[in-house]
C-alpha cells in the first residue's frame, strides 16, 4: 500500500489524481524551451501543469546539477562528464543547480526530482528538499529501486515513485508490485509504450498512483485518460492540459 502522505501541494495533487488525470511537465517543458533550463521550468509553471519534472546528477563537487545525461555534450556547447565538472563550469554552460530550481518553484508548483545516478544522490536530494522546507511540495523519481528505498529510509514523509522500464505483465507485473511494496514506493511510473490497462488496474488495486512518460498530445492522452492514469508526463504540458480540459466532464 502507498504511504499516508503529509499534507501540502503534493498530497493535494495525489488526491486529485484519483478523480482526473493530471499533467506534469517533462524536463520543465522540453517542447517549448531547452530541456532542464530555468526557461523551461518557467514555462511549465505558467502552463497549467500541476508539477514539473527535472533530472539531477552529482557534479565534481558533490552538488546537484539539473541535467538529464551524464555528459554535457548533447544539451550544452561543452564536452565531458557531469561528475568531472565543477559547479562553476556547469553554470557557465547554462546548467542550473537544484538550488536554483527549488528557489524558482517554491510555493508555485510541485517539483519532481528524478535521481539519475550517484550513490550519495538520495541523501543529497532529501537533505536539500528538507532544508528548503519543500518535502510536501516535491516528489522523488528513480529507475533505481535502491534509490527509492534509500529516499524512504532517509525521510518516510518524502513521496517517492519507482519508474519501471519495459512492459510488465502477468508474473513480471506481480514481481514489480511486490518489489514496490518492499521498497515502500508511493507509486509507479511506466512509459506510454509500456503501460497497459492491466498494469494500471493492478497498481490501483494496491492504491499506487500511476505516472506515465513521455506522452505526446493526441490519441495517447485520450487512451491514458480512459485508463484512468493518474499523471501524464509530457514535453507539451500546455497542450495536454488544454486537451484534457476540453474532454472534462
Amino acid at each position: 500500500m502507498a504511504s499516508v502522505w503529509a499534507g501540502g501541494p503534493t498530497a493535494k495533487i495525489l488526491a486529485d489524481s484519483w478523480t482526473r488525470t493530471l499533467v506534469i511537465g517533462h524536463r520543465g517543458a522540453a517542447a517549448h524551451a531547452p530541456e532542464n533550463t530555468l526557461a523551461a521550468f518557467r514555462f511549465a509553471i505558467a502552463s497549467g501543469a500541476v508539477a514539473t519534472e527535472c533530472d539531477v546528477h552529482l557534479d565534481a563537487e558533490g552538488n546537484l546539477a539539473v541535467i538529464h545525461d551524464n555528459t554535457v555534450d548533447r544539451t550544452t556547447t561543452g564536452k565531458g562528464r557531469v561528475k568531472e565538472k565543477s559547479s562553476a563550469e556547469l553554470c557557465a554552460l547554462g546548467v542550473p543547480t537544484l538550488a536554483d530550481l527549488t528557489a524558482l518553484t517554491k510555493d508555485k508548483i510541485v517539483l519532481v526530482v528524478e535521481i539519475k545516478d550517484g550513490e550519495d544522490a538520495p541523501r543529497k536530494v532529501v537533505e536539500h528538499i528538507q532544508a528548503q522546507g519543500m518535502t510536501d511540495q516535491t516528489i522523488v523519481f528513480s529507475f533505481h529501486a535502491k534509490f527509492v528505498e534509500a529516499t524512504k529510509t532517509l525521510d518516510p514523509k518524502q513521496t517517492a515513485i519507482w519508474l519501471v522500464s519495459g512492459k510488465p505483465t502477468g508474473e513480471k507485473l506481480a514481481e514489480v508490485l511486490a518489489q514496490a511494496e518492499a521498497i515502500r514506493a508511493d507509486g509507479l511510473g511506466f512509459s506510454y509504450q509500456g503501460v497497459t490497462e492491466e498494469a494500471i488496474g493492478a497498481a490501483h488495486k494496491k492504491r499506487l498512483p500511476v505516472f506515465v512518460w513521455t506522452v505526446p498530445p493526441g490519441a495517447e492522452v485520450e487512451r491514458l485518460r480512459r485508463l484512468k492514469a493518474n499523471f501524464i508526463i509530457t514535453d507539451h504540458p500546455r497542450e495536454v492540459v488544454e486537451q484534457l480540459s476540453k474532454g472534462a466532464g
